[in-house]
């Protein structure tokens, strides 16, 4: 039997004219390459076995494919044929056997089902990087399955289901291994940076004798770099309590880099017992001398147990939340300034007289941010299960994680850092503000 038979995504190409090109291959006058020496199959061969116009004898055809191939033909898919770099791979097979038992290598890959697909529906099917055990190593082939009957051109037959199956396997073993090879780099280069970010983080929170604190660190997952989210629980002069939250923009080494130069530098600019505004503006200078193009948010708040009031600045970071002891739920949406690194923003202090009992949480975006909401959405979750949230701060902390649903396979790294005042009995009203909107001097 004589068949006219092409692969699936294997255009013709029409054959050079007589006397065109030379052994090393030259294009000729129509712009059509002629293989040279290097090709298996010769010039010559080339020529006749791509003539559109030719019918072709499909074994011959087949013979000359340096890649396995195997042809069933019938619904039990009885081998019909199996060329010579299939037999070279895998050994002499029995024809007229179903392929379960001629070709038991197919049935290894998962490939039965799909010949089964191909009988039923007339469509060519595919699987990738299956691997073939028992060879010289693992070796991984893409196996193609495509339908064939008398008079086919690769395409379904005009009627009635197809004769047979063509089996196609085309070997990608290195780009497998190379793929392999770039997951694992990837891999050690998040642990690295995973490393390098929980060793920058403070390794124990000051605890004020007048103020509950609690911190969490969530990286993402496998698929997601590290950034550079950060907290911090600073003790300052006159029995103050500096908390910082912030958050790096961009992914890896380089963010949690910057993430610990910008929270060494919170620390000693915390010590000078400057108003939070003026902390963000030698911050924002900082940040654009470590790297002009990484910025990053961040809030700075000062606690002072004297006066009971929470003083704060923000550049660009997301509204603290504070929960007041009536559980109303209180959102800091106050005038922010530029985030860090953008520099020549003003940038303004706030203060709050917080009440006995009052609870604070301060976060980054991996909290509440999801790719398919509204941030809206995710503030409004926030702060409804801040509402139920009861307890200390470092159950608050874990509650609000798993109700925000961030586990070790997030897409984005999140820190929480929650805050709380001790309570008093009597307490009446939620929360005072001050009238001090302080502008940068």
């Amino acid at each position: 039997m004589r068949w006219s038979a092409r692969l699936t995504g294997v255009p013709w190409r029409a054959a050079p004219p007589d006397g065109a090109g030379t052994d090393e291959g030259t294009p000729s006058t129509d712009g059509v390459v002629v293989p040279g020496q290097r090709d298996p199959i010769g010039p010559t061969a080339a020529a006749e076995l791509l003539d559109p116009h030719k019918p072709q004898n499909l074994r011959e055809v087949l013979n000359r494919i340096p890649a396995p191939v195997a042809v069933t033909y019938g619904p039990l898919h009885q081998l019909g044929y199996a060329n010579r770099a299939y037999r070279e791979l895998f050994g002499d097979r029995p024809t007229g056997l179903p392929a379960g038992e001629a070709l038991p290598e197919l049935g290894t890959m998962g490939v039965l089902p799909l010949m089964d697909q191909v009988i039923r529906g007339g469509r060519p099917r595919s699987v990738k990087a299956r691997c073939i055990l028992g060879l010289t190593g693992n070796r991984y082939y893409n196996v193609s399955c495509v339908p064939l009957g008398t008079g086919d051109t690769g395409d379904a037959p005009a009627e009635g289901p197809p004769a047979g199956v063509l089996v196609f396997a085309a070997e990608v073993t290195d780009q497998v291994l190379a793929a392999a090879r770039l997951r694992e780099a990837e891999r050690r280069q998040r642990e690295a940076a995973v490393t390098l970010q929980r060793s920058l983080l403070p390794q124990k929170l000051d605890q004020p004798a007048d103020l509950r604190v609690a911190a969490t660190y969530q990286p993402g997952g496998a698929e997601a770099a590290v950034g550079g989210d950060w907290y911090d629980v600073i003790a300052i002069a006159g029995g103050r309590t500096a908390l910082v939250i912030g958050d790096v923009m961009g992914r890896g080494l380089r963010a949690a880099a910057v993430m610990g130069q910008l929270r060494t530098a919170v620390r000693a600019y915390a010590r000078l017992d400057l108003p939070p505004h003026e902390v963000m503006c030698l911050l924002d200078g900082l940040a654009m001398e470590i790297d002009a193009n990484q910025i990053a948010t961040c809030t700075y708040a000062v606690w002072d147990p004297q006066h009971r009031t929470l003083s704060y600045a923000s550049a660009g970071h997301l509204p603290m939340l504070l929960r007041c002891p009536d559980g109303t739920i209180l959102r800091s949406e106050e005038q922010n300034g530029p985030p860090l690194g953008t520099g020549g923003g003003l940038h303004v202090s706030h203060t709050l007289r917080l009440l006995p009992g009052t609870t604070g949480v301060l976060y980054t975006d991996g909290l509440v941010e999801r790719r398919d909401e509204d941030i809206d959405q995710g503030l409004d979750l926030l702060a409804r299960t801040l509402t139920g949230a009861i307890g200390a701060p470092e159950v608050i902390c874990a509650r609000l994680l798993r109700a925000m649903g961030v586990t070790s396979e997030h897409d984005d790294d999140v820190a929480v850092l929650a805050f709380q005042l001790p309570g008093e009995e009597g307490a009446e009203n939620p929360l005072a503000a001050l009238d001090s909107a302080i502008p940068e001097a």
